[in-house]
């Protein structure tokens, strides 16, 4: 499915909202010709950023707008576009929101899954393999006075 194939009502950004978070996705993970991975801005990919987004929108759109006041972040270089979100105190929901948008969504993509050796599958019901450690690291939180009301 390609960004083109969603109808304008699907989601709850704008055309441009969707090009603007499109550009910050990709400016922070830009395509691996090496690993052959995907870049962030990938239609799966922000299929699954768009989705995920819903839930901040206000804050998104309110960021965006804010950001489009500064810059042009369409017209803008990766290097700049990251620049002023990083450096700028007024952009740091917005930054710290995508960012971890961005990275769970991209993590969670079966292409980047299998480079990385992981299943693309969910974890459950088969599980992923743990190796045991050494379980007296938690005797301490054990020994600790309950903190919690009991029920």
């Amino acid at each position: 499915m390609n960004s083109d194939d969603l109808i304008s009502s699907d989601s709850v950004f704008s055309k441009k909202q969707q090009q603007i978070i499109s550009a910050i996705a990709n400016a922070m993970i830009k395509k691996d010709e090496v690993l052959d991975l995907p870049s962030a801005s990938d239609p799966l990919v922000m299929k699954t950023i768009l989705d995920k987004s819903a839930h901040f929108s206000e804050r998104l759109v309110a960021g965006i707008d804010t950001l489009c006041e500064e810059i042009d972040p369409l017209t803008s270089t990766p290097e700049v576009l990251l620049g002023v979100l990083d450096k700028n105190p007024k952009f740091r929901a917005l930054s710290r929101t995508l960012t971890i948008i961005i990275m769970q969504s991209y993590y969670q993509d079966p292409r980047v899954l299998s480079a990385h050796g992981q299943s693309a599958r969910p974890p459950f019901p088969l599980g992923h393999k743990v190796e045991q450690g050494d379980w007296s690291l938690l005797d301490q939180v054990k020994q600790r006075t309950p903190f919690y009301r009991p029920v």
